[in-house]
């Protein structure tokens, strides 16, 4: 994972890119991202769903990832370790017993 964070910063730097990403622009190019990839099934049927090329979505889920590291890298946050431990977090919120095969959130288990 710290390799592909490198990759993603290097290319960005190569390009000297980073003037352009203030926290506020990284921010609005996530959600916009984010809209790009609900734009793939907007409208649709389940059936047109089906049909919606996979290369399309992984191409806008690998977008919002390198958003998602471009924030992390202004906060200095290691993505790795970030998720580790949000993993055990939500597994003490969520534990098996209570949570499983349901949708309530937390404080309604």
């Amino acid at each position: 994972m710290k390799d592909l964070h490198h990759q993603i910063i290097s290319f960005r730097d190569e390009r000297n890119w980073k003037q352009f990403h203030t926290l506020k622009d990284l921010l609005l190019g996530l959600n916009i991202e984010c809209g790009e990839l609900n734009e793939l099934f907007l409208w649709k049927s389940e059936e047109e769903i089906a049909k919606v090329p996979k290369e399309k979505v992984e191409h806008e889920l690998a977008d919002i990832f390198i958003f998602v590291n471009y924030i992390s890298h202004h906060f200095d946050i290691d993505l790795e370790k970030a998720v580790t431990e949000k993993l055990k977090i939500n597994a003490k919120k969520y534990p098996v017993d209570k949570s499983f095969g349901s949708n309530k959130k937390y404080d309604q288990l």
